[in-house]
């Protein structure tokens, strides 16, 4: 099915619609429709792009703390080991995780929960690699866990001075576009 059949007031935006297509691809276009079709939601172009753009909200503000998150658990490996530097620099995510997990007895920063980081690394490698590859954030699913529930794990392994502004982050990415409530993340 094309996008001229699936969006509802297709005629009306035909030519804005066109546009966007040919510039981000028929196919993730459809992929939303699908979800707003999922949700129960018609698929008019106005909550169609609104709901692309807020999901690229979502990607960019989840990489943005994915980044920081990252960079935090490579520095509490190097204020222990100083020598590590070289060897920590060429891990991925996952391998810094688990040589965190492999020293937790040494790692002493306040508000920091070792406890959340062991249960959820996988899904935090998961939407790591979401992110990197540019998927459908709205789409995101691990082990039966939903973007909101993946969401909620990474916020909660994040130092607790981070947490809220990371929820703040998330919520304000719905400011000003016509997102179906049933699509709207509040962690």
């Amino acid at each position: 099915m094309s996008a001229r059949e699936k969006i509802i007031d297709y005629s009306e935006h035909s030519e804005e619609i066109e546009k966007w297509i040919a510039l981000k691809g028929e196919i993730k276009y459809l992929r939303f429709a699908e979800l707003l079709n999922k949700n129960g939601v018609p698929v008019k172009w106005e909550t169609l792009k609104d709901t692309y753009r807020y999901d690229k909200r979502l990607l960019v503000n989840v990489f943005k703390y994915l980044s920081f998150f990252e960079e935090f658990l490579r520095a509490q490996i190097w204020n222990i080991d100083k020598e590590s530097y070289e060897k920590i620099e060429k891990y991925g995510l996952l391998e810094v995780i688990n040589e965190i997990i492999s020293i937790k007895d040494k790692i002493n920063y306040e508000g920091f929960s070792m406890t959340a980081l062991e249960q959820s690394k996988e899904k935090i490698n998961y939407l790591r690699n979401c992110v990197a590859h540019n998927k459908i954030i709205l789409e995101t699913e691990k082990d039966n866990a939903h973007i909101k529930d993946i969401l909620n794990a990474f916020k909660n392994c994040l130092p607790e001075s981070y947490q809220q502004n990371f929820s703040k982050a998330i919520k304000k990415c719905a400011y000003g576009l016509n997102i179906p409530d049933k699509l709207k993340i509040s962690i």
